[in-house]
């Protein structure tokens, strides 16, 4: 089971303010004497009263007021996020604090905090809540939802019992204790590693619930329905809608209402797309031209993206105080070991190409990796994950190219040493399979690669990399063969900027999970001539791709001439005979190592890369030398 502290940095990783609070066992452990002292004076006005409550009851309110504090000036927390330093101090010096989690625009997040069984029944009267995170609390439950584009305060409505956590505001999340003994707990399926919260604005209900607290009016009461109403008799039109085509003198207009309805419950594009077009020739009579309804698909896709990035860029805005830009000289310290991620590739055959690239591959910098055909880039990064594997470390190879068993059979050809060709064709009899996949590097690896084949949108992967950290205290080391066949769930039409906003995405993931991610990516298709110049430029991506990645390899068959990579004579001839390869390093910044020619060999027999150490003809040792300081 995750203690309070991994909880609490788990939290963090997600970009949640995190502070801790009191606990029932801290309170019985080292009551603070300020807290003490007003329990017993209490208890003393309570003596002194007619009819006066038993003595349980008074220091059971008393418990559950006070695990509702913070036993750290939290103030400060509204502004900033604290550092992993400052929550793993807190938590190690009290294991059993309970966590708090600040709410607002910081992190993203607006609570609804149903207190009673009256609160549920008057929400699910409204129209209930959309799917979204859920916790057991000490009386009721809590239900956790994005953060609206307006401003909304903490709100206590005795009458109705539902209290809004907001801005200015905090809440105890799982596993913490409640005063009353209670655990929070998590319903089933909807913790943060199953389900992102949903916005406010995806249940009319609960915005409209919102806005009215923002302008300081009193929310509807159960015996008003006209939200419900109104929610309702908007949804009917629509079913109708869908069920019964429109009028052709209303076409137009009713296809702009469904599609912007659609885009209102947050459906993919390609989904309303292939909904409005079914819709259109199957109900309507006659249907639209289909050139009219994509292009009032493409205005309302367009609006909706533009709302949707001035609605980002609005959560993202918040005031700064020069004082949280300070750090203290511990903070500092203790950042300088937490944050750096390095992770071995090495095994015993990358040696002097780990070396080159400063001892591994680095948490928080995007790999990526082209190469001319037959170059080996998917056995490349095969060895790379395996080596990685066996230091103890997960993998999560997205593998678009070669299914989840050709991966395997490579891994199972490298540490067997019988030839690729008999996995592929099967000859191989159940017992010596069974006798392959017992070995113990087999073994671990098995256990430590996720090999995923299905193309997730690169929008779900949190959901993924959050699983890790639960399990693995760490965020996976994470491969994808190829860049291009990666898609988002609002994909542009337009190439290139699709291709540059997967690109953004990968950068900004690796540095917010400090893990490296690796990426094959594909050369222009020139560049495989022979003599041609191999550089940056050869990237299909140029441009985008050189200032994105931290380090840009290219794998070939190359000769170095006046200081430029040309692709050889033969090149074909020469990697699959000689299984000679060379790996250009033509960009390497924030410690990934060196640029520069690594000579590699590689064995598609039996799947196995490893360092080439050439020798030179003597009559270019001279040359060698004064090269050589690439890699000093």
């Amino acid at each position: 089971m995750i203690d309070n502290k991994d909880a609490a940095l788990n939290y963090l990783q997600r970009g949640f303010s995190i502070i801790p609070l009191y606990s029932p066992s801290m309170l019985k452990r080292s009551p603070p004497q300020k807290w003490v002292a007003a329990l017993q004076k209490a208890l003393e006005i309570n003596k002194t009263l007619e009819h006066p409550l038993p003595k349980n009851v008074i220091i059971e309110k008393r418990v559950i007021t006070q695990c509702k504090r913070s036993f750290v000036p939290w103030t400060q927390f509204q502004k900033r996020l604290p550092t992993e330093a400052e929550v793993s101090q807190w938590f190690t010096q009290n294991p059993d604090a309970n966590i708090g989690i600040v709410t607002g625009k910081l992190s993203n997040l607006c609570v609804f905090d149903i207190d009673s069984k009256e609160a549920q029944e008057y929400a699910d009267e409204l129209g209930g809540f959309p799917d979204t995170p859920k916790a057991k609390t000490g009386k009721g439950w809590h239900y956790y939802m994005s953060y609206p584009d307006f401003e909304v305060r903490p709100s206590v409505n005795k009458e109705l019992e539902i209290d809004i956590r907001a801005e200015g505001s905090y809440i105890a999340a799982p596993p913490s204790i409640h005063g009353s003994g209670v655990a929070y707990e998590w319903e089933d399926g909807c913790s943060f590693a199953e389900i992102d919260p949903a916005p406010c604005s995806s249940a009319l209900w609960v915005i409209d619930y919102l806005k009215a607290i923002a302008k300081k009016e009193k929310p509807a009461q159960k015996k008003d329905n006209a939200v419900a109403t109104n929610t309702t008799q908007a949804e009917n039109k629509f079913v109708e809608l869908l069920k019964n085509g429109c009028s052709e003198g209303s076409r137009n207009s009713s296809t702009l209402k469904l599609v912007g309805h659609l885009f209102g419950k947050n459906l993919a594009a390609e989904m309303v797309w292939e909904m409005i077009k079914d819709w259109n020739t199957s109900k309507n009579t006659p249907p639209l031209d289909m050139s009219e309804i994509k292009e009032i698909f493409n205005s309302v896709k367009k609006y909706e993206s533009h709302k949707s990035t001035k609605t980002t860029a609005k959560k993202k805005e918040k005031d700064i105080s020069i004082a949280s830009l300070l750090e203290t000289r511990e903070q500092a310290i203790a950042e300088y070991d937490e944050s750096y991620v390095q992770i071995s590739f090495a095994g015993s055959n990358l040696k002097i190409l780990e070396k080159k690239m400063n001892g591994g591959l680095i948490g928080g910098r995007f790999y990526v990796i082209g190469g001319i055909p037959t170059a080996g880039k998917t056995l490349f990064v095969n060895n790379m994950a395996d080596n990685v594997c066996l230091n103890g470390h997960p993998v999560l190879f997205f593998s678009f190219d070669d299914g989840k068993s050709e991966i395997r059979y490579r891994t199972w050809s490298r540490f067997s040493k019988i030839s690729i060709e008999k996995f592929n064709r099967q000859e191989l009899e159940k017992p010596a399979l069974k006798k392959i996949v017992n070995q113990n590097q087999i073994k671990k690896i098995m256990g430590l690669k996720y090999v995923v084949q299905e193309n997730i949108s690169i929008d779900k992967w949190e959901k993924l990399i959050n699983q890790f950290i639960v399990k693995y205290k760490k965020a996976p080391l994470i491969i994808i063969d190829y860049l291009r066949q990666l898609k988002t769930d609002k994909d542009s039409s337009d190439e290139r900027l699709r291709v540059d906003n997967i690109l953004n995405l990968l950068t900004d993931m690796a540095k917010k999970y400090n893990t490296p991610i690796v990426a094959i990516s594909e050369l222009a298709r020139d560049s495989y001539k022979t003599g041609q110049r191999l550089s940056m430029a050869s990237f299909k991506e140029s441009g985008t791709i050189e200032y994105q990645a931290s380090w840009l390899g290219i794998l070939s068959c190359v000769e170095e001439i006046n200081g430029e990579y040309k692709l050889k004579n033969n090149w074909k001839r020469i990697i699959e005979q000689d299984g000679h390869t060379d790996l250009i390093v033509f960009k390497a910044k924030r410690g990934t190592g060196t640029t520069g020619k690594i000579p590699l060999s590689m064995n598609k027999d039996t799947m196995v890369v490893k360092d080439r150490e050439d020798k030179p003809r003597l009559d270019t040792i001279t040359a060698f030398k004064k090269k050589s300081s690439l890699f000093d």
